[in-house]
């Protein structure tokens, strides 16, 4: 059995350039004068005492402008570690070639470099193209400390549980203090928004009980998908955040579960977000409002399961009850308030402005799960057409050796 480590790498304009609104909201985009964490992660990779790996990482940047010297500067970060294994970098110039290649089925606009769940798809397609029969999701913040990481992760993979192959797991995070709770950071302006609170009471799993447990979480740069899944099942490209809860949603739908392995953590190290937090609070808006809107819309089909709000408890149920409008309310003046502090209009601004935004622009105008049943099927078929593009292969697996 053979694995690609997928990495999605975030790239954004100089340390120097002021925030441009155009640009791509990512949670910490590494700027294009620094190395940032790539580095740091890749050399991790070494750690693994199982070698049947290939890596892609993933190089996306937050605005078309910068695609060129985003491309070229991780190049210059992944070419070095091709001495230590097989390693490829694809970016916005290898999506170009997918989308000529495939554009013409009409697939185009399933291939993007651009937002959350886009990328987290072009992980999947990058792992397709390697031919590998597990796709495992890692990202450029995080650290491996485990050598028998793999070998666990092949230990438990396609075996049986409950009745049915284990094709979906979800690892946890190490925070840099060692545990695995998230600390609310003394950031009094988010004490009336649930999510840190019941992510932990989520996260008692991860200490207690059998190795492998049913999960109503999962983390996006600790998960692994076996081809049967990531043949058949997307990550939703609506969802602007949030992306990887989504998709063991989406699983859910078609009756796959993700199982917590209680053994396979990686070491979380992210830099601090620079995104102001009145922005990425409005992602958290856009995301929980569109999850709820699908959740609702469910309608019964042959073969699939309806998901009730009781399996994603504690967390992310939290965050998408009847009461949501009325914590976004409350959250929003809160962090106005902040902004007021520190003499930010603009911050405040935008603050009260998320409060409308939830309440009128956030839910779909549209069946959220009938698009997203209609996209998988399109999905699905483009993966098979992918599954035979012999050139878009080879193109990636010659340049893991360069």
């Amino acid at each position: 059995m053979r694995a690609t480590i997928v990495i999605p790498s975030y790239w954004g304009r100089s340390s120097s350039e002021p925030i441009n609104l155009e640009d791509s909201v990512y949670d910490h985009p590494t700027p294009l004068d620094s190395n940032g964490t790539l580095g740091r992660a890749l050399e991790s990779i070494n750690v693994l005492s199982n070698r049947d790996f290939n890596v892609v990482v993933l190089a996306a940047a937050t605005h078309p402008g910068l695609y060129a010297r985003v491309e070229e500067k991780v190049n210059s970060i992944v070419a070095p570690f091709r001495k230590s294994f097989p390693v490829a970098c694809l970016s916005h110039s290898f999506e170009a070639h997918l989308k000529s290649t495939h554009g013409g089925a009409g697939f185009e606009d399933i291939v993007s470099l651009t937002g959350y769940s886009n990328i987290r798809n072009m992980c999947v397609i990058a792992a397709e193209l390697a031919e590998s029969e597990v796709a495992v999701l890692f990202d450029d913040d995080e650290v491996y400390e485990d050598p028998l990481y793999l070998d666990k992760v092949f230990e438990n993979v396609g075996r049986e549980v409950g009745g049915k192959p284990l094709e979906l797991i979800a690892g946890y995070y190490l925070q840099p203090d060692g545990g695995y709770l998230v600390s609310p950071g003394g950031k009094w302006w988010l004490a009336e928004w649930p999510m840190v609170r019941t992510m932990n009471e989520a996260f008692r799993i991860i200490g207690e009980g059998p190795r492998l447990q049913l999960t109503p979480f999962v983390f996006g740069g600790n998960m692994v998908i076996h081809r049967n899944v990531f043949r058949k099942i997307p990550f939703d490209p609506y969802v602007r955040r949030g992306e990887d809860i989504d998709f063991l949603t989406n699983c859910k739908f078609f009756d796959i579960d993700f199982y917590l392995d209680r053994e396979l953590s990686i070491r979380h190290l992210p830099p601090e977000k620079n995104a102001p937090p009145w922005q990425h609070f409005r992602e958290n808006v856009y995301r929980f409002i569109y999850a709820r809107a699908k959740l609702a819309a469910q309608s019964p089909g042959e073969g699939m399961r309806m998901v009730g709000l009781e399996e994603l408890a504690p967390y992310p149920a939290s965050c998408m009850g009847d009461d949501l409008e009325d914590l976004v309310f409350k959250t929003s003046v809160l962090i106005g308030m902040k902004c007021l502090e520190e003499n930010d209009e603009l911050g405040f601004t935008e603050s009260m402005r998320n409060i409308y935004l939830a309440r009128y622009d956030a839910a779909p105008e549209f069946d959220p799960y009938k698009y997203f049943i209609d996209y998988q099927k399109r999905w699905a078929r483009f993966m098979s057409a992918l599954s035979e593009d012999r050139e878009s292969s080879m193109k990636l697996l010659e340049a893991m050796d360069g």
